[in-house]
């Protein structure tokens, strides 16, 4: 908890009860000792693998929409769009790590196919959030070596279906896809198991301005659920930097120089890219979902919702959704916002080559 922190007060829900009995039952199941709040409803504090403290804060997306009274007066009242990365900043200045879970988090539900070629349900943002709590804890199931694996592109058809379970938000396109094969069996796993992907890219909107000098992105990091591969990152990096000079983007074909990872605030801190000689650029918070409060669908059946579901800007209905949010039926939710880190080629292989 921070100085002056504005305190929440709302009647949980039933979901919420819920949600928060399976944080208690899976940190009790992972023997990780918690502190739960009395003042800050949701708030457990537990310990890393190196002792520091970390806070787990469940929040009720309703009770902590964005404000909008401005504009559509009192009914609109809620928090201030900086609310929660001023508490991750203020807590990281403390070395305290913030892990938010929000309600939508824990009841997102997608469907996958298992190894027997089944369709089942699945609640892929929480199970990532939860070997995210692993990780840090120390508590991660099967640890492997990079040296355990062999590294080349990984297809499309492979990419989607690992992405879809192991990472928090699921598949992106994306120029080229690096991934870990194990070399032998391990840990119960065969050999040929894609352990770990990388994803690189080019950021279209990132570099507008910057179209002599453009940068590379890190599209998506993804490590299969109950998997640690130690120095992972390290040889998909390398092998990145070494074997592609350029990334033919469109009609272009663009320098492989500056690298840059968006890093997710709101569940991981990023601390880990320094030591592979990143470089910490910024921490901004501009970020937002929507939420529909009830079900909804418009005359020409264009824009609908359900209650509940969460969904990104919408900019050929921006009129529209803005005044549903004047009415009510539409909250927005703010976010950790996102942590930038930064190297070069040279930088990197200069800390991390052979």
């Amino acid at each position: 908890m921070i100085k002056n922190e504005q305190i929440i007060k709302y009647t949980p829900s039933e979901d919420d009860i819920k949600n928060l009995n399976e944080i208690r039952d899976f940190l009790n199941e992972i023997n990780v000792p918690y502190i739960e709040s009395n003042i800050i409803y949701g708030m457990f504090t537990i310990k890393d693998i190196k002792g520091n403290d970390i806070e787990l804060r469940y929040i009720n997306s309703f009770y902590h929409r964005m404000d909008n009274s401005k504009r559509f007066g009192e009914k609109c009242k809620g928090i201030k769009h900086t609310y929660f990365i001023d508490i991750s900043h203020e807590n990281i200045k403390n070395n305290i790590r913030t892990i938010w879970i929000f309600d939508f988090e824990m009841n997102q539900h997608n469907e996958i196919i298992n190894e027997n070629g089944e369709k089942i349900d699945f609640r892929r943002q929480w199970e990532v959030i939860k070997n995210t709590i692993r990780t840090a804890t120390g508590h991660i199931h099967y640890r492997f070596y990079a040296r355990d694996c062999e590294i080349r592109e990984v297809d499309n058809s492979e990419l989607r279906p690992f992405l879809e379970t192991n990472c928090f938000y699921g598949y992106r396109s994306a120029n080229k896809n690096i991934g870990l094969y194990l070399k032998k069996d391990k840990n119960g796993f065969k050999k040929g198991t894609l352990l770990m992907i990388y994803t690189f890219g080019y950021n279209f909107y990132g570099n507008k301005k910057r179209q002599d000098n453009p940068f590379i992105e890190i599209i998506r990091v993804s490590t299969k659920l109950g998997c640690q591969v130690i120095g992972g990152a390290s040889k998909c990096l390398t092998y990145f930097f070494e074997n592609y000079p350029t990334l033919h983007v469109g009609e272009r074909d663009i320098t492989v120089n500056e690298l840059k990872f968006y890093v997710d605030a709101s569940h991981n801190d990023g601390r880990a890219m320094e030591s592979l000689n990143f470089s910490f650029a910024e921490w901004k918070g501009e970020g937002f979902m929507n939420m529909w409060i009830e079900d909804y669908c418009s005359e020409d059946g264009k824009l609908k919702g359900k209650k509940g579901e969460i969904f990104h800007r919408k900019p050929m209905f921006h009129k529209r959704i803005m005044e549903l949010i004047g009415e009510g039926k539409i909250v927005s939710i703010a976010n950790a916002g996102t942590i930038v880190y930064t190297t070069t080629k040279e930088q990197f292989l200069k800390f991390n080559g052979k």
